[in-house]
């Protein structure tokens, strides 16, 4: 039995310094790799994405699945995020996620979080998701290159409202009043408990200011942004969820609703 312990805690000890065994840079090499390939890949620069890869390489992401090879991976990213001109696909690493792990005969892995950004033509940039990845990173002929590839968790990114401002009620009654929007018509704003209060047929949300023109709700990810023309009362109201904008409505009456 002792002989077996032995046996076993000589094994794990073997184990740790190969793990060790990494050169000191490993680290810092991997962490410069990935992100040379991540600027490759908001860049959609082909020929530096397939140099970060290793011929073998196996990416595998929960909705796509799998997709093997250095010429599979590279085009199905030139023929997916990158083929529409005019549609750019940014990805942002959540920096407090990153983390190294060192293995033997050299290899590493890097994992973490990351969230993707979505630009059209030239419409503002909108987050679109975030998910979890791993990553297998191999060192061959003294280059770190991605050997497998675990893109998985894909989903929306929890919602955070910002932090509210209080603003002078005087303030808070010039963007009461009706607006218009050609989808879902009529828009009723009033001045409720010290925030303004949004009703468009059933759908009824407390807003909460952000800055002097910008509103948000609390429950979802939707702002509000009152548009001031030559007058010094607003004439319009843009409704932006996930950042994307869904609503313009044009303010029909000065006159304030009943509250």
């Amino acid at each position: 039995m002792r002989i077996t312990r032995f046996a076993v805690a000589s094994a794990l000890l073997m184990t740790c310094a190969a793990a060790s065994a990494q050169t000191p840079d490993a680290e810092r090499d991997v962490r410069a790799a990935d992100a040379a390939f991540w600027s490759a890949y908001n860049a959609c620069d082909m020929t530096a994405i397939g140099a970060l890869l290793t011929e073998d390489v196996e990416f595998y992401h929960d909705r796509t699945g799998l997709t093997t090879t250095r010429t599979g991976v590279v085009d199905s990213l030139r023929d997916g995020p990158c083929a529409t001109p005019d549609m750019r696909l940014r990805r942002e690493v959540i920096d407090d996620s990153l983390a190294f792990h060192p293995l033997a005969d050299g290899y590493a892995i890097l994992s973490g979080r990351h969230r993707f950004h979505v630009r059209n033509g030239d419409t503002p940039e909108r987050l679109d998701g975030q998910a979890e990845f791993t990553n297998l990173w191999q060192l061959h002929d003294g280059r770190w290159r991605m050997h497998r590839v675990l893109s998985y968790a894909h989903g929306p990114v929890p919602y955070t409202p910002p932090a509210a401002i209080e603003l002078p009620a005087a303030t808070l009654d010039t963007y009461a009043g009706r607006y218009r929007s050609a989808r879902i018509g009529e828009i009723a704003v009033a001045v409720e408990n010290g925030h303004l209060r949004l009703t468009a047929g059933d759908f009824v949300v407390i807003l909460y200011p952000e800055s002097a023109t910008r509103f948000f709700a609390k429950e979802r990810d939707l702002r509000f942004e009152f548009e001031t023309g030559a007058a010094s009362a607003p004439d319009a109201l843009s409704v932006y969820e996930n950042g994307a904008l869904t609503e313009h409505a044009t303010r029909e009456r000065r006159a304030r609703p009943d509250r």
